[in-house]
C-alpha cells in the first residue's frame, strides 16, 4: 500500500511540473508505462521506459528526480546494484529534490547499502531519512520501520522496538511495523508479544514484505508433534532451529538457539535470574569455553533442575554463564546439556525432527 501512495505522489509530480504539450503527456506515458512494467516484473524494460521519459525532462528538475528514483528500484530489482546506486547517488547530491522523494531515495540507498553489508551506513542513510521535515506520515512511520529492522541486523533490539513503536503511532495501519515489532520482542525474548504482533501484522492487509517478515515469526514458534515423545520444528531459510524452553511446566517460554555442534549451553545472566525464580538452580563450578569465534572465556556452570522443550520434559540441565560481559547473547541450546534427546533433520521438509528417549537419565 506504501508503494502505491508513493506511486501516486510521484505521479501527481510528473502531471504538476512536466514539460508542455506533447512532451508532458509522452514523459506520463513512458514514467506509467515504466511502472506496469515493474509489476509484470519486466524490470529491464522498465529501466528503457524510464530512460527514455528522462531524455524529454530536464536533468535536475522535480520531475527528473521521480524518474531516476523510479528507474533506480528498476536496476535494482533486476540486480544492477551499482546502476541503481548510481542512480540514488545523483538524487542525494541534488540541490532541489524535494523532501518526499529525498526521502524514499535514502530508503532505497539504504537498502542498497545493506545488501552489500554496510549496516553502519544503511544506518546513517535512514537516521537521515528520518531527520528530513515533511508531512508524509505513512513515509515518516516507514523510514522509522526500515530503521528498526536495521538495528535488528545490529542487533540493538531495545533500538528496534523504540522506532517500531513510533512507526506504529505515526502509522496504526503499518502491518510492517507490527511484523517489524514482533521479530524485536522475539529477539528479546517475549515470546507471546512476538507472536501477537504477528497475528495483528497479518491482519493489516499485509503486502507481500509484511507476510515475510511475519513469516519469520509464525514459523519459528510453530511446532508439530510427530509421535507421544517427539517434535517436528521448522529449520529456518539460514539453516537455523530455534526452539522453546521453560523451566517449569507452566512458566514463560525462552527462545534458544538449538546448535547440534555445540557442546554446551550457554544463557544469557538476566536469563539466569529468571529461571532461579522458576525452579532450582545450583552452582557446579566453574569452566573455560571457547566460542565460534575461537575466543575463549570464563564461564560458571549451574545445573537447572526442570527443563521442558515445548512440552516434553528434558529433566534436569546444564547451562553456562559467562562471568564477564559478552556483549549480546543469544541462548544456545548444545547437545551436551540435552543428552536426553537426539535430533534429525530433514533437509525435504526443512525441518528438524526431536526425539526424547523413553526415560530420563
Amino acid at each position: 500500500m506504501r508503494y502505491i501512495a508513493i506511486l501516486i505522489f510521484c505521479v501527481t509530480l510528473l502531471v504538476s511540473g512536466a514539460p508542455a504539450g506533447g512532451a508532458e503527456s509522452q514523459v506520463l506515458r513512458l514514467y506509467e508505462k515504466g511502472n506496469s512494467l515493474m509489476k509484470e516484473g519486466n524490470f529491464k524494460e522498465a529501466v528503457q521506459a524510464y530512460s527514455s521519459a528522462l531524455n524529454l525532462l530536464e536533468p535536475d528538475g522535480k520531475n527528473a528526480h521521480v524518474v531516476i528514483l523510479a528507474r533506480a528500484r528498476a536496476y535494482h530489482d533486476s540486480g544492477e546494484l551499482e546502476r541503481a546506486f548510481k542512480d540514488v547517488s545523483t538524487i542525494v547530491k541534488s540541490d532541489t529534490v524535494d523532501a518526499e522523494t529525498l526521502t524514499s531515495t535514502l530508503h532505497l540507498r539504504a537498502r542498497l547499502h545493506l545488501q552489500q553489508g554496510r549496516d553502519q551506513q544503511a544506518l546513517s542513510d535512514m537516521t537521515s531519512a528520518i531527520k528530513i521535515s515533511h508531512e508524509n506520515q505513512s513515509l515518516r512511520s516507514l523510514s522509522f520501520a526500515h530503521r528498526g529492522i536495521i538495528f535488528l541486523n545490529l542487533n540493538r533490539y531495545e533500538n528496534a522496538l523504540s522506532d517500531f513503536n513510533k512507526a506504529i503511532e505515526l502509522d496504526p495501519n503499518s502491518g510492517y511495523a507490527y511484523a517489524g515489532r514482533g521479530l524485536a520482542y522475539l529477539r528479546l525474548d517475549k515470546i507471546d508479544a512476538a507472536r501477537r504482533n504477528a497475528e495483528i501484522a497479518l491482519s493489516k492487509h499485509p503486502d507481500d514484505k509484511t507476510k515475510k517478515l511475519a513469516a519469520k515469526i509464525t514459523n519459528e514458534l510453530s511446532v508439530s508433534s510427530s509421535g507421544p515423545l517427539s517434535l517436528a520444528v521448522p529449520i529456518g531459510d539460514d539453516g537455523h532451529i530455534f526452539v522453546l524452553l521453560k523451566f517449569s511446566k507452566n512458566g514463560p517460554p525462552h527462545r534458544f538457539l538449538l546448535d547440534t555442534g555445540a557442546t554446551f549451553s550457554l544463557i544469557s545472566r538476566e536469563l539466569l535470574t529468571q529461571i532461579q525464580q522458576e525452579t532450582e538452580v545450583k552452582s557446579a563450578g566453574k569452566a573455560r569455553v571457547k566460542t565460534a569465534d575461537g575466543s575463549e572465556h570464563m564461564v560458571t556452570r549451574y545445573k537447572v533442575k526442570n527443563a521442558f522443550l515445548f512440552n516434553l520434559p528434558l529433566g534436569e540441565v546444564e547451562v553456562h554463564v559467562f562471568d564477564k560481559n559478552a556483549g549480546v547473547i543469544t541462548n544456545l541450546l548444545g547437545m551436551h546439556s540435552i543428552k536426553n534427546i537426539s535430533v534429525s533433520i530433514d533437509a525435504q521438509s526443512k525441518k528438524a525432527h526431536i526425539t526424547r528417549k523413553q526415560s530420563l537419565d
